[in-house]
């Protein structure tokens, strides 16, 4: 009797290559994309981080 489990035999044992080779299309890396991403993140931050950078300056000099 075979049984019908796989959800669990995911779970243990991980995907097997073929089910993956579908699921998972090949994605590109796009290094300008990425770079842009990271400039749009730092300067969203940016005003967070000299925030707690200040107050973290004056708790250390106390």
């Amino acid at each position: 009797m075979k049984r019908n489990n796989s959800r669990m035999d995911t779970f243990l044992f991980g995907t097997r290559k073929q089910e993956a080779a579908k699921e998972e299309p090949k994605k590109e890396f796009n290094l300008m994309e990425t770079a842009g991403t990271l400039m749009e993140t730092y300067d969203q931050l940016s005003p967070y981080v000299k925030h707690v950078k200040k107050h973290a300056m004056k708790f250390l000099s106390k």
